[in-house]
């Protein structure tokens, strides 16, 4: 790992790896990780969380951030407003057990995702190549395809 380097789990619309190179200009994809004990969900403000759910599993993709990136990523995710908060988490790999930097919502009711919201969600499943049955159950029941 290069220094000064921090990996960063998405979960969400993050997944896409075009939307993280115009978010996050340094920012490199490494490899698919599992957040073991979550589960996802859509919050009440509309975007993407996890919370913690013994059993269950968070699919997601781990990249290296600059400091200049996580930056970027609190304003995207809005964390001077508490919208979000951020945790380390081990995360597993193919080859063993990162600690990531993980953005998690505050608000942790479920709720309905937002309309430009559903777009990003799916063009992320798409880019990580997420498993079928995975979305099926785990993001389907709160983010329907494009239509």
């Amino acid at each position: 790992m290069v220094v000064n380097k921090q990996l960063y789990f998405a979960y969400g619309s993050n997944l896409c790896k075009k939307q993280m190179a115009d978010r996050c200009p340094e920012s490199k994809y490494l490899i698919s990780g599992v957040l073991a004990n979550y589960s996802w969900l859509i919050n009440t403000r509309g975007y993407a969380s996890i919370n913690p759910s013994k059993g269950d599993f968070v699919l997601g993709e781990i990249f290296s951030l600059s400091g200049q990136d996580i930056d970027f990523l609190d304003i995207y995710e809005n964390v001077a407003e508490g919208m979000y908060c951020k945790e380390t988490l081990s995360i597993q790999t193919k080859d063993g057990a990162l600690d990531c930097l993980v953005y998690i919502a505050s608000d942790q009711e479920k709720g309905e995702p937002q309309t430009e919201y559903i777009t990003r969600i799916n063009a992320g499943i798409k880019s990580a190549s997420l498993p079928d049955d995975y979305v099926r159950k785990c993001i389907r029941p709160y983010v329907p395809e494009n239509t």
